[in-house]
């Protein structure tokens, strides 16, 4: 249903120039055809550089065409799913668009995952491929003998590597990853790629013409996040979605969205992972869509972040505080010339007033003429569907919503629209609005619902207010769920694996400040036992945690206690345990200050 904007209030519109537009059109195309499009466009380009190696959109359409047919060998068909379980590397993308163009379903999955969480993807997924790092095919062998896989794919890091640097690679850590299982199940990526490689003597033979294998509007991609109300859900977005996002996209980067639009020598670099939608979204396909280039970095850390940002000049960075955070403490920016950058983006995280003033000041002493800007989005509806502009960007804001994008804000109870400035929560309209929760109809309809005007919006769970000019202030999640690193952690996962453990009783587990990764895991838990050896079962829950669990969710901390806060209605508090937490650094600070002063 198309928005009646005579109904509905949209005040940002008016702080739209000179680059957004209140309405923009969208391609009826797959994510591979738009790929394509700029392919056949720009084919000589830089599209992709990992390892100080560039490959031009020529040459990974090519790959993708080899992808495509190797999986079509192998018996792949419209409608079926494949994991991609790989960090930022060539292989990620060149996979995503090849199962795309077939009429596939990308399952993105954490490549950190832990067997059991896998298998849960899998299963849940009914995927019948999986494409992984062989260095971490390893721990997870034992569960996919039991999986009902038709091929297992497996790449390395290196594969993509200058001939010098894979060579290096191989005689220092290659030298310690264990060789791919030589049953049928597994194929190494090379062998993959070989069997839908031309033969030599038909290398100028055209290839089987293109043929649409998925409807636009049907489900393409699975993203695994919190849900609306914190709970771990698979969402389901189609091509459209993605396309929608993807001619946003320069708007974004506060580049005209038009014919104009030049994107030579624009690069962003690419370090949020390909299993979060920013990352997927923004920092590949709405590159690669526009004739950019995505720099690779397989490597969450600010080191290699810092780096990259010296030798590789990117325009724009997307990341998350944790990451902006160490780069002011790398000592590879001291004295970097940062003129180069066009758009900084913070995501996955409230970002402090704090830390956006040294940022912008830090990068403004080396050159740049840019400032840290944040937005605001949920995997619902692919990632960002708000952000500050970059002519009035303004602080303590999450922005103004995107073309074709309402935002409003209601009272919960009552689903009416709350007056400016009061506080409610965010509802979305957009075109980038999800399809629904896999296998899930109640949250769906929970989360995605009819209004009084007509519309269908997502409720997000979140809390805020928008002011007079429509800027929107977000203030707390109403869901549960942690950011540690920027990376998503669902305290109820936590608190089940931790549960589970013999000798607990009750467990809860919240985030607590940290300096560097914005939020760590604390876990509260009362033994069964109150005479239980405390070291030995923190040990027990270290371990199991470390099975179950990626490595941002294990906690930091495990505080033992006889009993836990409850609420009016039974549950446990843990509100109560986060201001607990809170007061306690707050005495703590204080008395480092009288300490100072003495």
């Amino acid at each position: 249903m198309t928005p009646d904007r005579t109904v509905i209030p949209t005040p940002w519109t008016a702080h739209y120039d000179p680059w957004f537009e209140p309405t923009l059109a969208y391609p009826d195309l797959t994510l591979y055809e738009l790929f394509l499009q700029a392919a056949n466009r720009f084919p000589d380009y830089p599209a992709l550089t990992y390892f100080g190696r560039t490959f031009t959109y020529l040459a990974v359409h090519e790959q993708i065409e080899e992808a495509a047919e190797a999986l079509t060998v192998l018996g792949f068909k419209p409608g079926q799913v494949a994991t991609i379980c790989l960090p930022n590397i060539p292989q990620a993308v060149v996979f995503f668009y090849a199962v795309n163009q077939l009429g596939g379903i990308c399952n993105m999955v954490h490549p950190l995952s832990p067997p059991e969480e896998l298998q849960h993807f899998l299963r849940t997924a009914r995927s019948e491929y999986l494409i992984i790092l062989d260095a971490l095919l390893p721990k997870q062998l034992d569960m996919l003998s039991q999986a009902s896989l038709r091929k297992v794919i497996a790449c390395s890091v290196a594969d993509d590597m200058k001939p010098l640097t894979r060579l290096l690679f191989k005689l220092t850590k290659g030298r310690k990853i264990k060789s791919v299982p030589s049953e049928s199940t597994y194929i190494q990526w090379q062998d993959f790629l070989a069997l839908g490689q031309r033969d030599p003597s038909q290398v100028f033979a055209d290839r089987k013409p293109y043929e649409r294998m998925i409807d636009p509007k049907a489900c393409a991609v699975y993203l695994h996040s919190g849900g609306t109300t914190g709970e771990p859900k698979t969402i389901m977005l189609s091509s459209f979605n993605f396309n929608a996002l993807a001619i946003q996209g320069p708007q974004i980067i506060g580049q005209a969205n038009d014919e104009h639009f030049d994107p030579t020598g624009m690069a962003m670099v690419m370090i949020l992972p390909l299993f979060h939608g920013f990352g997927l979204c923004m920092g590949m396909h709405t590159m690669l869509a526009n004739g950019m280039r995505c720099i690779l970095v397989p490597q969450f850390s600010p080191d290699v972040l810092a780096q990259i940002i010296v030798k590789e000049k990117p325009s724009f960075i997307a990341a998350v505080p944790t990451l902006f955070e160490g780069i002011l403490r790398n000592h590879h920016l001291k004295n970097a010339d940062l003129s180069c950058l066009k758009a900084v983006f913070c995501g996955g995280d409230t970002l402090t007033a704090d830390l956006k003033q040294r940022f912008d000041t830090f990068i403004q002493a080396r050159g740049a003429s840019c400032s840290l800007r944040e937005g605001y989005g949920l995997t619902e509806t692919v990632t960002v569907c708000a952000v500050n502009p970059q002519l009035e960007a303004r602080a303590e804001t999450v922005g103004l919503p995107l073309s074709d994008v309402l935002m409003k804000v209601i009272d919960p109870q009552t689903l009416a629209t709350v007056p400016n400035g009061q506080d409610g929560e965010f509802c979305i309209h957009a075109p980038t609005r999800m399809i629904g929760y896999l296998h899930d109809e109640a949250a769906t309809a929970n989360t995605i619902r009819i209004h009084a005007d007509g519309l269908d919006w997502v409720h997000t769970g979140d809390y805020g207010f928008m002011d007079d000019d429509g800027y929107f202030h977000f203030k707390q999640r109403m869901k549960r769920i942690l950011k540690v690193s920027g990376v998503p952690v669902f305290p109820s996962q936590v608190e089940d694996v931790i549960a589970s453990v013999p000798g607990v009783r009750l467990a809860c587990a919240i985030g607590v400040p940290h300096p560097y990764k914005m939020q760590i895991v604390k876990a509260f838990v009362v033994p069964e036992n109150p005479h239980a050896d405390p070291e030995q079962l923190r040990s027990q829950i270290l371990q199991k945690c470390e099975q179950a669990l990626i490595p941002y969710a294990i906690p930091k901390e495990i505080e033992f206690r006889d009993e836990l806060p409850r609420t009016k209605v039974g549950k446990i508090d843990f509100i109560e345990l986060e201001r607990q937490e809170l007061a306690k650094l707050e005495t703590a600070k204080a008395a480092e200050g009288k300490s100072e002063r003495a």
